[in-house]
């Protein structure tokens, strides 16, 4: 090969070289010329399904937790992951229900708004109707325990502690 034909393929090496960073450097950049599309409203939807699907199971996964800890004797932890759980989601009534149980379990009245809340968005529970009435028996409003304890009892007329418990309160 001479000379003068090994330059130009030099040359010509040099060029595709060249031509190579040009359209790496060009093809680096085509994102921001292309527009994205628009989310359609059948995407957006099932993405916001998807995060509530996420959320209910990440709040169900730390409920359990929850309650575990607080089978192994730990009711601080129960308590913040509970309390973690309704500051993110005020609306949950199962982790507002445990809650109230943990904190009345060592005679805090702080459970009685969780009751309320409980039995506000879900007022058929007879198990939140029973735990407000053992509240407001052990916080001497008989009274007002009764209606609850009466409630929880017509709620779950199979319930055997709900029926005593009721009747052990209309005997007094």
């Amino acid at each position: 090969m001479s000379n003068r034909s090994a330059g130009w393929i030099r040359h010509l090496e040099l060029l595709c070289v060249i031509g190579c960073l040009f359209a790496t450097v060009g093809c680096a950049g085509w994102k921001q010329k292309v527009k994205k599309p628009e989310l359609t409203e059948d995407r957006e939807a099932r993405a916001e399904s998807a995060v509530r699907d996420f959320e209910k199971r990440r709040d169900a996964a730390q409920l359990s937790a929850a309650l575990d800890r607080w089978k192994q004797g730990d009711g601080a932890a129960a308590e913040a992951a509970l309390a973690a759980i309704i500051r993110r989601r005020p609306e949950c009534v199962d982790a507002r229900l445990r809650l109230a149980e943990i904190l009345w379990s060592r005679s805090d009245i702080a459970a009685e708004p969780h009751l309320r809340a409980v039995l506000k968005a879900e007022p058929t529970r007879a198990e939140a109707h029973h735990a407000l009435g053992l509240l407001l028996d052990g916080t001497g409003r008989a009274d007002e325990a009764r209606e609850h304890l009466t409630k929880a009892a017509e709620l779950e007329p199979d319930n055997e502690i709900y029926r005593t418990t009721c009747e052990s309160l209309a005997a007094r």
